[in-house]
């Protein structure tokens, strides 16, 4: 993710950080050749005042199919556990996901909640896989004055990129018989 240095809206941590990441995770699969599978991006932000922007996406798309709903919104500092909520096929997909996430520090966990924006469609029974940050510093930042781009760590936002790109990648690529 590059972005200018003179860059400094507030939000960088919170909503901005989380739309480049998936962003550049979807280039970097792009580039790879033509998935399997549509991968869908919605940046969405302020879920605090009311998640306009996950119930707009869930009255237009929510009766589409979709195999996964995942967010990033808890900032940009490193992705350290992966969460499965995924059909009972998909074991060995969780396996393949977990196993290629372990070289970045990240370790398996527990079964997720998914986000704001995604609810609705995890309340829908939409799998969900949630690629846990670091949030030690996030709520000294986020919403503040202070939460501006010079606070993104470079290293921290690559191991996110990487995190997703490899999630979304083994997602966009997996077999039929294991997604939806």
């Amino acid at each position: 993710v590059m972005l200018p240095s003179r860059f400094t809206s507030r939000d960088s941590l919170d909503d901005a950080a989380g739309c480049g990441i998936i962003t550049a995770a979807a280039k970097h699969i792009m580039a790879a050749g033509q998935p399997r599978r549509t991968i869908r991006i919605l940046w969405a932000g302020a879920e605090e005042v009311g998640v306009f922007g996950g119930k707009a996406y869930f009255d237009a798309h929510g009766k589409e199919r979709h195999a996964v709903a995942m967010e990033s919104d808890f900032g940009a500092d490193r992705v350290w556990r992966v969460d499965f909520k995924l059909p009972e096929g998909a074991a060995g997909l969780a396996d393949r996901i977990a196993a290629a996430l372990a070289p970045y520090g990240i370790t398996r966990g527990k079964q997720p909640a998914g986000g704001a924006d995604v609810g609705a469609l995890v309340e829908s029974g939409v799998p969900t896989i949630d690629l846990q940050q670091d949030g030690t510093r996030y709520f000294d930042i986020h919403h503040t004055p202070d939460d501006t781009f010079d606070k993104v760590d470079p290293a921290q936002i690559r191991q996110n990129v990487v995190a997703w790109t490899v999630t979304i990648g083994l997602l966009a690529n997996s077999a039929d018989a294991e997604l939806p």
